[in-house]
């Protein structure tokens, strides 16, 4: 069995809701950046372009969290993105609903389509 089939049928282990919405997210990415590479690093999954990983999704505790490589740089009227670092920032979804509150499609569409 492939790797990232394999972590993804783990989180649904562990939390079913939350293992749904890690899949729906994931389909979400692969709709707004086709060409993205997805592998399985640091206990989550990556979505990488060349030169750089613009979105990573992972499962925690009681929520997943879609984190993005230079959330510093995205606009974010409604102060929905978390985090304080210097460049990364992510959402925390609690469940499914949150996908299109949260606006997580706008926030991987501006990850993909931000250059260097």
């Amino acid at each position: 069995m492939h790797k990232i089939e394999e972590l993804l049928q783990d989180f649904e282990m562990v939390n079913p809701e939350l293992g749904d919405i890690i899949r729906q997210v994931r389909e979400m990415v692969f709709a707004i950046a086709p060409e993205c590479e997805e592998k399985v690093m640091y206990g989550g999954l990556i979505y990488a372009l060349p030169g750089r990983m613009f979105c990573g999704l992972f499962l925690r505790k009681a929520h997943v969290s879609v984190e993005f490589d230079r959330g510093d740089r995205m606009k974010d009227t409604e102060g929905l993105l978390e985090g304080g670092g210097k460049f990364r920032r992510h959402l925390k979804l609690r469940d499914p609903g949150e996908i299109e509150s949260k606006q997580v499609a706008d926030f991987i569409r501006q990850s993909y389509t931000l250059r260097s």
